[in-house]
C-alpha cells in the first residue's frame, strides 16, 4: 500500500446540530478505526506520521546529532529583536505547512520562507502570533532529498546566486531555472538521518538540507513525508517511480 495524501470522509450532511454532533463523533471513531487497520499493511507512509510539526523536528535533529539552524518561536517583539542583534540574518516561515489558497480564477498563492530585516522587527507589534524565525544560513548550493526504505537520492540545486530563489528555491525563476545535478549525501550524514527518519517511523520523505558556504556542513531545514519526487526523479534520471512500484 502507498499512502500519499488525502483523508476517508464518511460523514453526512445533517442540519440538526445535536445529530451532527454525536455522528461526527462516530465518524472520527469510524475512521480512527479504519487507519489502525490499514496501519497494519505493509506501506510506503502512513496517514499517522504524514505530517510533521516543525518544532518536533527540531528536537528530533537535535537528539540525532543533525545540526539545524537556530530557531526561536516567540510572540514578543523584544525578543524577536534579540535573535535579530544575535545572528543578524534571519528568516521566518511557518511551523507547519505553508500558507496557501486558490483565487477566484483558480491560480493558487502560497507564502514562501522569507528573509526578515531589521524594519520588519521595528514594525512589529509588541505582542504578536507567535511565529517561527531561524537562523539564515549562507548557502553553497541546496540540497532536495528523497528517501526511500533506507535509500537516499539526493538533488544539489544552485540557487544561491538567483534572487528569486536564493531563499526558498521554490520561488521558481521560470525565465532562468536554477542549475541541478545529482548529489551523493556522505554516509556518516545518511546515517545519522537513517536513524532520525527511524525514531519518527517513515519508510519514505523529502526533505531540503543546505550545504553551507561559511562552515562547510550540512544544515537540515524541512522534512516533508509526502513530499514530491518527480522534481528529483526527471533531472537526476533516479527513476523513483520504478524505484516506489518495486517497494509497492
Amino acid at each position: 500500500m502507498w499512502y500519499r495524501r488525502g483523508g476517508l470522509d464518511l460523514f453526512a450532511k445533517f442540519k440538526n446540530a445535536l445529530i451532527k454532533n454525536y455522528l461526527r463523533t462516530e465518524h472520527n471513531a469510524l475512521i480512527e478505526y479504519f487507519y489502525h487497520r490499514l496501519d497494519k499493511i505493509p506501506s510506503v507512509n502512513k496517514i499517522k506520521n504524514s505530517d510533521i510539526n516543525k518544532l518536533y523536528l527540531m528536537d528530533l535533529c537535535q537528539q540525532y546529532g543533525v545540526l539545524a539552524p537556530k530557531y526561536i518561536v516567540t510572540g514578543c517583539k523584544n525578543a524577536a529583536a534579540n535573535f535579530f542583534e544575535q545572528e543578524k540574518h534571519i528568516i521566518s516561515k511557518p511551523i507547519s505547512t505553508p500558507f496557501s489558497f486558490q483565487d477566484d480564477e483558480d491560480f493558487s498563492h502560497m507564502a514562501y520562507t522569507s528573509m526578515v530585516n531589521r524594519e520588519d522587527i521595528d514594525a512589529l507589534p509588541e505582542k504578536f502570533v507567535p511565529t517561527f524565525f531561524q537562523q539564515a544560513i549562507a548557502k553553497a548550493y541546496e540540497i532536495r532529498v528523497f528517501y526511500l526504505n533506507g535509500k537516499f537520492y539526493a538533488m544539489a540545486i544552485f540557487s544561491q546566486n538567483n534572487s528569486n530563489t536564493n531563499v526558498d528555491f521554490r520561488n521558481y525563476d521560470r525565465d532562468k531555472p536554477n542549475r541541478v545535478a545529482p548529489y551523493t549525501l556522505e554516509k556518516t550524514y545518511e546515517k545519522k538521518l537513517k536513524r532520525m527518519l527511524d525514531a519518527y517511523g517513515l519508510n519514505c520523505a523529502s526533505f531540503d538540507v543546505i550545504y553551507a558556504s561559511d562552515d562547510a556542513e550540512y544544515y537540515f531545514l524541512d522534512l516533508n513525508p509526502v513530499g514530491q519526487f518527480g522534481m528529483v526523479s526527471t533531472p537526476c534520471n533516479y527513476n523513483l517511480e520504478r524505484e516506489i512500484a518495486l517497494a509497492l
